[in-house]
């Protein structure tokens, strides 16, 4: 699903004693806060939220709800990009098996204004397995696609808490034709907690691509 604006650069709108002053920059924090509430909606539109984030191993996990919530995931392989990712993931009985619907939001200058950046989210789906119900590891990876064999894994590190790391990594199993791909060379995005906060290069913002 999709939406359409007629109105899609916004600015700043504070309110100070019942009365709205409007046409003020859009400033860090309230981009950032744009930011932060469209990637709530866009997870709570999927299903509810689970408040604190949940590990199956802690005592008493048994008598809660086999749900848990990803909410900080930053781009850490190229920070200063605004790449932000959460998930919200149901684990199955077996504490073995877990499906995570991840959203992705993007803040991207626009090439034809400098002081205007797009918004963007995207969506998708995975599978995760871990070794044990204790294991903080879990990897989804799927089948060879292509001429290339292209395989992409997907790796969550539960630190604890909030403290999620994922890795994306992409390799090639087939050499292909003319020996075109290169097998076994991995390239990896990684997404973690610590690098949250970044600097703003645009003062206004506008919808992208927003999808449910």
């Amino acid at each position: 699903m999709r939406y359409t604006w007629a109105r899609t650069t916004r600015s700043a709108r504070s309110e100070t004693a019942g009365q709205s002053t409007t046409d003020a920059p859009f400033g860090r924090t309230s981009a950032l806060s744009l930011a932060a509430a469209l990637l709530t909606i866009s997870l709570t539109s999927a299903s509810t939220i689970v408040g604190a984030a949940q590990r199956p191993d802690r005592p008493g996990a048994a008598n809660q709800p086999s749900a848990l919530t990803i909410p900080y995931l930053a781009n850490a392989s190229k920070p200063s990009e605004l790449d932000y990712a959460a998930a919200e993931c149901d684990v199955a009985k077996d504490r073995l098996h877990m499906t995570c619907r991840f959203r992705q939001l993007f803040i991207t200058p626009v090439s034809f204004d400098a002081t205007t950046c797009a918004v963007t989210t995207n969506g998708f789906e995975r599978i995760f397995t871990r070794a044990s119900a204790i294991a903080s590891r879990w990897t989804s990876e799927d089948s060879p696609q292509g001429p290339c064999g292209i395989v992409d894994t997907h790796t969550l590190d539960d630190g604890g808490g909030t403290q999620w790391t994922l890795t994306i990594a992409t390799r090639a199993t087939k050499s292909g034709a003319n020996n075109a791909c290169q097998v076994d060379t991995i390239e990896s995005v990684v997404y973690d907690w610590r690098t949250m906060k970044r600097a703003l290069p645009c003062s206004n913002v506008q919808p992208g691509m927003i999808e449910r």
